[in-house]
């Protein structure tokens, strides 16, 4: 009799590769446990996750995962990787990412284990090898003037496309760092760009020279494996509508990509410096030493926003309020019109942070009165929040995001296997 085993195929690939997983050996309809254990999950942090699903063998004593839902766990229905999305996160933290000396992309790989248990007991075990850079893929500390950013690239690669990574209002280079290692792992070589809350960069959003992310933009163009030609801007969140304010103030962005958007500039902060008490709405960016036109909060919005973001609520009311009290809205609007090149915009219909959907739908009308010339792509998500990521990641934590665990983990794949398509066929 064959013992219990679990088999995975591959056992070894990149974050974004889906994995086929099989049970077989076991006695026929019997009720098999399988677990999912993550450790060392965030590179230059820590994450701990895990999930589980309850299967029945069939007649031959086997699982298949690619065509076989569980009858209990984490997640329902048929789903290949639903063990990687549905795991429940227990700790999650970068280490360092405000210091780019301290900021290590360690480590490059981690591994999930996988526990088939009957009646309480393992039985079997299987571990998924998962790499978030690619073994040829180089990692470089920028810190050139005045830059600051990682460079993820293939040394043995040649013009390729190259692509700017823009976070959001988490600061840091720590999250910016794992979309340009996968970049980088797919063939675009990526710079992640920290622009605020990192060394000497500034303390919070408050009026950055969009000139430091053109000198970016000029250092990504001289690296011997990047076509001067092909630079494009990639931003989430905060950095999505900084990658749409780049593109539309610099032709040598040659596409823009911004996953849950804004379509204006939006405020930055509420104080004119760190140790100050007065309120003082800013400019999330400034140009040439003027603030870009924003649209404003009251105080009394800014108050409410903190309270609800310190208890895990939503916010993105108080953005739509904003939006629509504004008497300067044009002038806040991000030209987009003017980008030099197409425009894949990402955006999902229960944004908790603000309205991305109805922003990305505002500047498809835009570019379409003014007769843009090039492609605009948009993709919606519905039931879907604010963390439009990379695939096969925990996607549970939606008190603040928004959506579901199960629509967030769809748009997250599909989403991403779009961005690789629209940079292939781009520069096709």
């Amino acid at each position: 009799m064959m013992r219990p085993q679990i088999d995975v195929s591959p056992a070894t690939a990149l974050l974004d590769v889906p994995v086929h997983i099989t049970l077989s050996g076991f006695a026929p309809h019997q009720l098999i446990t399988l677990h999912a254990t993550l450790n060392n999950g965030l590179p230059g942090g820590e994450l701990t996750a895990s999930s589980h699903a309850i299967f029945q063998a069939d007649e031959d004593g086997n699982v298949d995962l690619v065509s076989q839902a569980p009858l209990f766990g984490t997640y329902e229905g048929i789903d290949p990787m639903g063990l990687f999305w549905s795991m429940h996160v227990k700790a999650m933290r970068f280490y360092s990412p405000y210091n780019l000396d301290d900021f290590e992309f360690s480590p490059r790989s981690t591994e999930i284990v996988l526990t088939a248990e009957v009646n309480e007991k393992p039985v079997s075990t299987a571990t998924v090898k998962r790499f978030f850079a690619s073994r040829d893929v180089s990692i470089v500390k920028v810190r050139e003037n005045g830059l600051i950013g990682q460079f993820f690239y293939n040394s043995q690669a040649q013009d390729r496309p190259a692509v700017l990574v823009l976070g959001g209002s988490e600061g840091g280079i720590g999250s910016s760092s794992q979309f340009a290692a996968l970049f980088a792992s797919n063939g675009f070589p990526a710079l992640a760009l920290a622009y605020f809350q990192c060394d000497d960069l500034p303390d919070d959003i408050r009026q950055i020279p969009l000139e430091y992310v053109q000198k970016a933009v000029q250092w990504l163009k001289h690296q011997p494996t990047v076509d001067p030609e092909k630079i494009v801007v990639f931003g989430r969140s905060k950095g999505a509508e900084l990658a749409l304010v780049m593109g539309s103030i610099d032709p040598e962005i040659k596409a823009v990509i911004a996953s849950s958007p804004s379509s204006t500039v939006s405020i930055g902060c509420d104080r004119e410096s760190a140790d100050s008490e007065i309120f003082s709405p800013q400019s999330s960016w400034s140009f040439r030493g003027e603030p870009l036109p924003f649209v404003h909060w009251t105080q009394e919005q800014s108050v409410e926003s903190q309270v609800l973001l310190d208890a895990g609520e939503r916010i993105d009311h108080i953005h739509a309020a904003a939006w629509r009290a504004c008497e300067w809205l044009e002038d806040a609007a991000i030209p987009v019109e003017r980008i030099n090149g197409p425009i894949l915009l990402l955006s999902s219909d229960d944004d908790h942070w603000w309205p991305a959907a109805e922003h990305c739908e505002r500047m498809v009308q835009r570019l379409q009165a003014n007769q843009f010339p090039h492609r605009i792509v948009h993709l919606t998500y519905k039931d879907t929040g604010h963390a439009i990521r990379f695939p096969y990641i925990p996607t549970t934590r939606t008190r603040l995001n928004g959506g579901t665990a199960k629509n967030n983990a769809y748009a997250s794949e599909h989403s991403w296997r779009e961005v690789l398509r629209f940079l292939e066929t781009t520069f096709a």
